[in-house]
């Protein structure tokens, strides 16, 4: 399992906010929800749409362009928008003593 320390600590990541990250050349969203960090791709398969300036409702992560909607816990598509396909979904670790986030990128 490879995985990718970031910069940032959980503390870092506000609850209901999305937060941009840059993991080996991958543009991935990350978010808390809950005390618990999803990471997924941030753009959005049907334009690009760049899915860190859209908003959150529950699990579900709306594209700032088309209003795609995507589950943020597995960066599955959502059925109620047929013309977006799924995107890749990233395990989220984080040191229970330093606060560090790392991200698994396999």
């Amino acid at each position: 399992m490879s995985s990718f320390k970031t910069s940032l600590k959980k503390n870092d990541i506000q609850e209901g906010k999305l937060t941009r990250v840059d993991v080996n050349n991958n543009s991935l969203v990350l978010t808390n929800i809950q005390g618990k960090l999803y990471a997924m791709d941030s753009v959005c398969s049907h334009e690009g749409g760049p899915l860190e300036e859209g908003t959150l409702e529950g699990y579900e992560l709306i594209c700032p362009w088309h209003n795609g909607i995507f589950d943020i816990r597995t960066a599955k598509a959502s059925p109620k928008t047929d013309w977006v396909t799924d995107l890749k979904s990233y395990a989220v670790i984080v040191d229970d003593t330093t606060g560090e986030i790392s991200i698994n990128t396999d």
